[in-house]
Protein backbone atom coordinates (compact mmCIF):
# COMPACT_ATOMS: atom_id res chain seq x y z
CA UNK A 1 0.00 0.00 0.00
CA UNK A 2 2.69 2.78 0.67
CA UNK A 3 4.15 2.45 -2.77
CA UNK A 4 0.60 3.43 -4.28
CA UNK A 5 -0.03 6.07 -1.68
CA UNK A 6 3.47 7.59 -2.88
CA UNK A 7 2.35 7.77 -6.42
CA UNK A 8 -0.11 9.64 -5.54
CA UNK A 9 0.40 11.85 -3.22
CA UNK A 10 4.08 12.52 -5.80
CA UNK A 11 1.48 13.36 -8.35
CA UNK A 12 -1.19 15.41 -7.04
CA UNK A 13 1.62 17.54 -4.60
CA UNK A 14 4.15 17.86 -7.20
CA UNK A 15 0.85 19.03 -9.97
CA UNK A 16 -0.43 21.14 -7.29
CA UNK A 17 2.89 22.96 -6.16
CA UNK A 18 3.37 23.46 -10.65
CA UNK A 19 0.33 25.06 -11.09
CA UNK A 20 1.44 27.33 -8.02
CA UNK A 21 5.17 27.99 -9.33
CA UNK A 22 4.38 27.66 -13.11
CA UNK A 23 5.80 30.50 -15.10
CA UNK A 24 4.64 29.81 -18.48
CA UNK A 25 2.57 32.93 -20.66
CA UNK A 26 -0.45 30.64 -19.80
CA UNK A 27 -0.05 29.66 -16.41
CA UNK A 28 -3.59 29.02 -14.51
CA UNK A 29 -5.62 28.81 -17.94
CA UNK A 30 -7.70 26.03 -17.71
CA UNK A 31 -6.03 24.36 -21.10
CA UNK A 32 -2.48 25.06 -18.94
CA UNK A 33 -3.93 23.57 -15.58
CA UNK A 34 -5.25 20.41 -17.52
CA UNK A 35 -1.74 19.71 -19.41
CA UNK A 36 0.23 20.10 -16.36
CA UNK A 37 -1.97 17.88 -14.67
CA UNK A 38 -1.82 14.89 -17.55
CA UNK A 39 1.54 15.74 -17.42
CA UNK A 40 2.09 14.85 -13.63
CA UNK A 41 0.03 11.70 -14.34
CA UNK A 42 1.95 10.48 -17.50
CA UNK A 43 5.44 11.49 -16.37
CA UNK A 44 5.73 10.83 -13.03
CA UNK A 45 2.80 8.64 -12.23
CA UNK A 46 3.24 6.13 -15.16
CA UNK A 47 6.68 7.54 -15.86
CA UNK A 48 9.60 7.41 -12.95
CA UNK A 49 6.95 5.35 -10.77
CA UNK A 50 6.21 2.96 -13.43
CA UNK A 51 10.00 2.39 -14.18
CA UNK A 52 10.46 2.21 -10.17
CA UNK A 53 7.52 -0.88 -10.42
CA UNK A 54 9.29 -2.64 -13.38
CA UNK A 55 12.54 -2.36 -11.52
CA UNK A 56 10.92 -4.25 -9.01
CA UNK A 57 9.93 -6.95 -11.15
CA UNK A 58 13.05 -7.48 -12.72
CA UNK A 59 15.97 -6.40 -9.98
CA UNK A 60 17.26 -7.68 -7.05
CA UNK A 61 13.96 -7.39 -5.27
CA UNK A 62 11.77 -9.09 -7.79
CA UNK A 63 11.17 -12.23 -5.28
CA UNK A 64 9.84 -9.58 -2.38
CA UNK A 65 7.65 -8.09 -4.92
CA UNK A 66 6.41 -11.43 -6.25
CA UNK A 67 5.58 -12.40 -2.95
CA UNK A 68 3.62 -8.95 -1.93
CA UNK A 69 1.55 -8.96 -5.36
CA UNK A 70 0.89 -12.61 -3.63
CA UNK A 71 2.63 -14.69 -6.44
CA UNK A 72 5.74 -16.86 -6.72
CA UNK A 73 8.92 -15.39 -9.21
CA UNK A 74 8.64 -16.86 -12.40
CA UNK A 75 9.81 -15.96 -16.28
CA UNK A 76 6.32 -13.88 -16.64
CA UNK A 77 7.27 -11.46 -13.83
CA UNK A 78 10.08 -10.69 -16.12
CA UNK A 79 8.20 -10.07 -18.76
CA UNK A 80 5.62 -7.65 -17.04
CA UNK A 81 8.67 -5.80 -15.69
CA UNK A 82 9.94 -4.79 -19.32
CA UNK A 83 6.71 -4.22 -20.15
CA UNK A 84 6.06 -1.86 -17.61
CA UNK A 85 9.47 -0.15 -18.03
CA UNK A 86 8.33 0.42 -21.83
CA UNK A 87 5.24 1.99 -21.01
CA UNK A 88 7.57 4.06 -18.57
CA UNK A 89 9.85 4.86 -20.97
CA UNK A 90 6.77 6.29 -23.52
CA UNK A 91 5.37 7.82 -20.25
CA UNK A 92 8.63 9.42 -19.39
CA UNK A 93 9.37 10.68 -23.15
CA UNK A 94 5.70 12.96 -22.39
CA UNK A 95 7.75 15.45 -20.88
CA UNK A 96 9.97 16.74 -24.16
CA UNK A 97 7.76 19.57 -25.64
CA UNK A 98 9.21 17.73 -28.87
CA UNK A 99 7.72 14.63 -28.71
CA UNK A 100 4.73 15.27 -26.39
CA UNK A 101 2.14 15.96 -29.87
CA UNK A 102 3.37 12.14 -31.00
CA UNK A 103 4.22 10.50 -28.15
CA UNK A 104 1.10 11.34 -25.70
CA UNK A 105 -1.85 9.58 -27.48
CA UNK A 106 0.99 6.69 -27.91
CA UNK A 107 1.61 6.64 -23.84
CA UNK A 108 -1.49 7.04 -22.70
CA UNK A 109 -2.79 3.98 -25.08
CA UNK A 110 -0.62 2.15 -23.64
CA UNK A 111 -1.10 2.78 -20.22
CA UNK A 112 -5.03 2.39 -20.57
CA UNK A 113 -4.03 -0.77 -22.29
CA UNK A 114 -1.43 -2.32 -19.54
CA UNK A 115 -3.17 -0.88 -16.81
CA UNK A 116 -6.16 -2.15 -16.92
CA UNK A 117 -4.88 -5.87 -18.33
CA UNK A 118 -3.26 -5.49 -14.94
CA UNK A 119 -6.64 -4.76 -12.96
CA UNK A 120 -8.76 -7.40 -14.84
CA UNK A 121 -5.68 -9.99 -13.38
CA UNK A 122 -5.62 -8.36 -10.30
CA UNK A 123 -9.45 -8.18 -10.11
CA UNK A 124 -9.46 -11.72 -11.02
CA UNK A 125 -6.97 -13.19 -8.41
CA UNK A 126 -8.72 -11.26 -5.87
CA UNK A 127 -12.20 -12.25 -6.35
CA UNK A 128 -11.95 -15.65 -8.47
CA UNK A 129 -8.62 -17.03 -6.22
CA UNK A 130 -9.25 -15.37 -3.00
CA UNK A 131 -5.42 -13.38 -3.56
CA UNK A 132 -5.83 -10.73 -0.95
CA UNK A 133 -2.16 -9.78 -0.83
CA UNK A 134 -2.02 -6.13 -0.20
CA UNK A 135 0.18 -5.33 -3.30
CA UNK A 136 -2.29 -7.15 -5.56
CA UNK A 137 -5.62 -5.54 -3.46
CA UNK A 138 -4.07 -2.05 -3.83
CA UNK A 139 -3.02 -2.15 -7.10
CA UNK A 140 -6.78 -2.18 -8.54
CA UNK A 141 -7.61 1.57 -7.54
CA UNK A 142 -4.49 2.80 -9.08
CA UNK A 143 -4.49 0.20 -12.21
CA UNK A 144 -8.38 1.75 -12.82
CA UNK A 145 -7.98 5.27 -11.87
CA UNK A 146 -4.58 6.67 -13.09
CA UNK A 147 -5.22 5.05 -17.07
CA UNK A 148 -9.19 6.47 -16.72
CA UNK A 149 -7.46 10.38 -15.74
CA UNK A 150 -5.54 9.88 -17.84
CA UNK A 151 -8.01 9.73 -21.52
CA UNK A 152 -9.91 11.93 -19.57
CA UNK A 153 -7.40 14.41 -19.12
CA UNK A 154 -6.12 13.86 -22.94
CA UNK A 155 -9.39 14.54 -24.29
CA UNK A 156 -9.87 17.57 -22.54
CA UNK A 157 -6.21 18.79 -23.37
CA UNK A 158 -6.84 18.19 -26.96
CA UNK A 159 -9.70 19.85 -26.85
CA UNK A 160 -8.72 23.03 -25.12
CA UNK A 161 -5.77 23.57 -27.11
CA UNK A 162 -5.74 27.14 -28.95
CA UNK A 163 -6.38 27.31 -32.37
CA UNK A 164 -2.49 27.98 -32.59
CA UNK A 165 -1.25 25.11 -31.01
CA UNK A 166 -4.31 22.73 -33.14
CA UNK A 167 -2.58 24.34 -36.46
CA UNK A 168 1.13 23.63 -35.27
CA UNK A 169 -0.05 20.04 -34.21
CA UNK A 170 -1.80 19.28 -37.33
CA UNK A 171 1.01 21.03 -39.21
CA UNK A 172 3.45 19.21 -37.66
CA UNK A 173 1.97 16.20 -37.56
CA UNK A 174 0.97 15.82 -41.74
CA UNK A 175 -2.40 16.32 -41.01
CA UNK A 176 -4.99 17.84 -43.18
CA UNK A 177 -8.01 20.14 -42.51
CA UNK A 178 -10.06 21.45 -45.37
CA UNK A 179 -11.47 19.89 -48.55
CA UNK A 180 -9.30 17.25 -50.22
CA UNK A 181 -6.85 18.16 -53.25
CA UNK A 182 -8.69 17.53 -56.43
Amino acid sequence: MPFFVAIWFTVVVGWLIHVAVDKHPDRRTRHRVVELALLWIMVVGAGIWGLIGGLSHIGPTSGQTAEQIGYTQSMFQWEVGWGDIAVAVLAIGCAWRRLRGTWLTAAVTALAISFWGDAWGHFNQWVFHGNTAPANTWALPSDILMPLLAVILLVMYRRGAPAADAAAITARDGLRTGPAPR
